[in-house]
């Protein structure tokens, strides 16, 4: 991991965020062609920080899909409503509650679609109504997790499964709805539980991280509940230090692209006012 310095490539700028993942990237108009040799190095900065961050990019759908589509085929999510027009992009809109009401709520630590056989390999966000304070996003290093166990944990955690399970992030609220169970059912059938390795290895790195999160991941298979409930707690804690955590300050066209694979994150719901993002998320590929 590079140092909190700049580092000056050919074509870009990347400026390091904080001392585990993260960094600003510039010199680059994603409004414009992106040549080969600039997107590599942008896919480089992303394989070395995990999240790279872009500030003034007033994107439209169109080329926020078209930047996206330089790293792999988008995925289109099988329940989120889609932006009109562009089934690749999910329109993230707070509800513009009041004076006194919490804006909606998100904020839970989790890798985006584990309860898929194919998780996405990174999700790629633009910023356009952002709150005058509050609702930054923050990120976690899972190779700084992975790496911080000690070795027998580690040898213990490899050879393990997580079952992943959409169920496992609808709160109690929902579960108590007349309707919820029928509407459970349509969701089990659409995506149904599947298993991930705990430690899955990177594909393009070849490292080892931490693959578990507190939104999808339902138990770890083969261990009883209350052994597989005290050991994803252990993991779930340990992979949160502020030591593996960078923080994000949004602005109006700030574009954040993060690494679905080796990444959790967590969206703080501190403010009272409207914030829409649009995402768009690439493909990815089995876990192993």
């Amino acid at each position: 991991m590079a140092t909190p310095e700049k580092e000056i490539h050919r074509r870009i700028t990347v400026a390091p965020l904080a001392g585990n993942l993260g960094a600003e990237i510039a010199g680059v108009d994603l409004t414009e062609h992106i040549d080969d040799e600039t997107l590599r190095e942008i896919h480089q900065a992303f394989l070395d920080h995990l999240v790279i961050f872009f500030r003034d990019q007033a994107l439209t759908p169109e080329q926020q899909i078209a930047f996206g589509e330089r790293f792999g085929a988008l995925h289109i999510h099988p329940f989120i409503p889609n932006l009109e027009n562009y089934p690749q992009i999910i329109r993230l809109e707070s509800a513009d509650s009041g004076p006194g009401q919490m804006a909606y709520q998100s904020n839970t630590w989790h890798t985006d679609l584990t309860y898929e056989a194919e998780p996405p390999m990174a999700s790629i966000l633009h910023g356009l109504e952002i709150p005058e304070a509050g609702g930054d996003t923050m990120w976690n290093n899972l190779y700084a997790a992975y790496e911080g166990l000690s070795a027998p944990l580690r040898q213990f955690l490899d050879g393990l499964t997580a079952v992943h399970n959409i169920v496992s992030s609808m709160p109690a609220d929902f579960m108590e709805q007349s309707w919820a169970p029928k509407q459970l059912q349509r969701l089990q059938e659409i995506t149904p539980p599947v298993e991930h390795p705990v430690i899955r290895t990177h594909p393009e790195t070849g490292r080892k991280c931490l693959f578990v999160n507190r939104n999808f991941t339902s138990h770890i298979a083969g261990l009883h509940r209350k052994e597989s409930d005290a050991l994803l707690a252990f993991l779930y804690e340990h992979a949160e230090q502020p030591e593996f955590v960078v923080r994000f300050k949004w602005r109006k066209h700030s574009l954040a692209m993060w690494d679905n694979r080796c990444t959790q994150h967590y969206a703080l719901v501190d403010y009272r006012s409207k914030r829409t993002m649009h995402r768009v998320t690439v493909c990815g590929d089995r876990p192993y």
